[in-house]
């Protein structure tokens, strides 16, 4: 049963753990101008394998040796001394929980940008001027283009939910 539980655990934190990746890879897209989101993407890819990918596999084996160091496995996959790493059973459970610990900062972090992405996004509706609702305005109106409108016959659009037609009274 144990054994159960642990795959379903790793199974539940690489699905959660891939679901984030598609996220990120558009608030970085969406965070730059069109002609630097390759480079953006590039430069996403290269941080997190930097800090993430590399070290991490590194720093964690320094971990477990510090708090496990008899739980060791030789070239054909088994353990040197089995009864010494049993007994450190509690230094491999500290290991794994450090691990753990790590990616719940990051879902922290990915809740608290959420927080203020949204907070951010409700401040800007609240103040925005739809720029081009106002420009088709104008050019439907004629203003700045002489006396003739030049769309005159197509039918106005409203660009945003805020804004509605008029009703006629």
């Amino acid at each position: 049963m144990y054994f159960v539980i642990v795959i379903l655990t790793n199974v539940l934190y690489i699905l959660l753990l891939v679901m984030t990746q598609t996220q990120i890879n558009l608030v970085a897209m969406l965070s730059v101008e069109h002609c630097d989101r390759p480079n953006a993407m590039a430069f996403l890819m290269l941080i997190s394998h930097l800090l993430g990918d590399v070290p991490l596999p590194i720093i964690l084996g320094l971990i477990k040796d510090k708090l496990a160091p008899d739980c060791v496995i030789d070239d054909t996959g088994s353990f040197v001394n089995p009864e010494k790493c049993k007994e450190q059973e509690k230094g491999v459970r500290q290991s794994l929980a450090i691990a753990y610990a790590w990616v719940l900062w990051a879902l922290f972090f990915f809740e608290l940008a959420r927080r203020l992405a949204k907070r951010e996004i409700g401040r800007i509706r609240s103040t925005e001027h739809n720029t081009l609702l106002l420009q088709e305005e104008e050019s439907s109106q004629g203003v700045g283009h002489g006396d003739t409108p030049p769309n005159s016959n197509r039918p106005f659009h409203y660009y945003h939910s805020k804004f509605q037609p008029h009703q006629a009274t």
